[in-house]
């Protein structure tokens, strides 16, 4: 596995730090701490620039308008984004638009494409990804699928869901709702929903630790929702093998965005101990603060590492799920733990909102539990461990 950049990828990774740097980092002092994301105005300026910049999309081939990268490259581009919680949704590939647009882009008809992926592309709508239920439904066990569709005489199929955490709901133009079109949840399938669809309701916006974002986070109710044949994505019981298809590189994505917070994290923490003097020397200057420093470097690049070489095997065409699951697992760990120890350096600046760090914190939480809990990874690669399926 050789993990050199292409000049051209290290020149588009390079751009992009400097839009980060220049135009996104800077805007963050204008988060809305009582909405819970960044206004709609200087959301529309910064995706103009990005438009403007070339750097819309980087995540699709270029046919679709995108800058053409392998998924090692997208890796590298992805974590530069990731300094900034911004950066993402300003280029047009935070979750859930970004994996949506792949699933699409690997899926859906040509009519479908042109309806609804074209669209997204060109950041003119939103979309969401239903696949969360409230209890006793479906989370981290999918066997507990309570969604249904069932095909009536003309046709069509019936919708009945109730769904929640669905990230981006508010405001979306369409979800793509995962559903039972059997009996086990293997027998599922994944509709296209315009969210103007009778029967639709979006309950609420969940109130939560973090972010909101553009959509928040949404309880969706399905009622007899007649979605035509034609809106299925894929075929007939493809639902479970097209999520996974999604999930996998979702999950790098986040990984690598993950890895990007969580040095900015400890750009920020340096710069702080640098500067900062207790006890007749700087902060920097303590050997237990450069120790902190230390450990967090080795977790970062142990989860680069994993993050890539997951990303080379699937660009490879080689089964990554075990590794995806320890990147996801390890990747999510670093994140918080990074964060947490650019607080305890910082001390009462970094608890304050002088420094972006309180928000990181808040907004890192849920990466322990988003696309798997931290548990439920480790219960697969141990299992796979134990059976042979995979080696030590």
């Amino acid at each position: 596995m050789d993990f050199t950049l292409p000049a051209e990828v290290e020149a588009i990774r390079l751009k992009i730090r400097k839009f980060v740097n220049e135009e996104c980092i800077p805007a963050e002092k204008l988060y809305d701490y009582e909405d819970g994301r960044m206004p709609t105005k200087v959301c529309d300026e910064l995706r103009k620039k990005a438009k403007a910049a070339g750097l819309w999309t980087p995540h699709l081939p270029e046919a679709e308008g995108g800058l053409g990268l392998d998924l090692v490259g997208t890796s590298v581009i992805f974590s530069e984004l990731g300094r900034s919680p911004i950066a993402p949704f300003m280029c047009n590939c935070d979750a859930p638009d970004e994996g949506n647009m792949h699933l699409l882009h690997l899926a859906a008809t040509p009519e479908q494409k042109e309806r609804f992926l074209k669209p997204l592309i060109a950041g003119e709508i939103r979309s969401g990804f239903a696949m969360t239920e409230p209890p006793p439904g479906a989370g981290s066990d999918p066997s507990l699928l309570q969604s249904n569709a069932e095909k009536d005489e003309s046709g069509d199929y019936i919708l009945n869901a109730h769904k929640w955490y669905c990230t981006g709901a508010n405001g979306a133009a369409f979800l793509i709702v995962f559903a039972k079109t059997g009996g086990s949840f293997r027998r599922s399938s994944l509709f296209l929903v315009p969210t103007d669809s009778p029967g639709y309701q979006m309950v609420r916006e969940i109130g939560v630790m973090g972010s909101h974002g553009p959509g928040g986070h949404c309880e969706l109710k399905f009622t007899n929702v007649r979605v035509p044949a034609s809106m299925m994505l894929g075929r007939v019981g493809e639902g479970f093998r097209l999520s996974q298809e999604r999930l996998g590189p979702a999950r790098l994505t986040h990984c690598m965005r993950w890895l990007g917070m969580a040095r900015r994290s400890l750009e920020i923490a340096r710069t702080y101990a640098r500067e900062r003097e207790a006890f007749s020397q700087k902060l920097a200057e303590h050997q237990g603060i450069q120790w902190m420093f230390a450990e967090c470097a080795r977790q970062i690049e142990s989860g680069w590492l994993m993050t890539l070489k997951s990303a080379w095997m699937i660009q490879n065409g080689l089964d990554a799920r075990q590794e995806i699951s320890m990147a996801k697992w390890h990747v999510s760990e670093t994140l918080c733990n990074s964060i947490d120890t650019a607080i305890q350096i910082t001390g009462g600046s970094g608890y304050s909102r002088d420094l972006p760090l309180e928000l990181f914190y808040r907004d890192a939480r849920a990466a322990r539990l988003a696309d798997g809990p931290s548990e439920v990874h480790k219960m697969v690669i141990g299992r796979n461990l134990v059976s042979g399926k995979t080696e030590f």
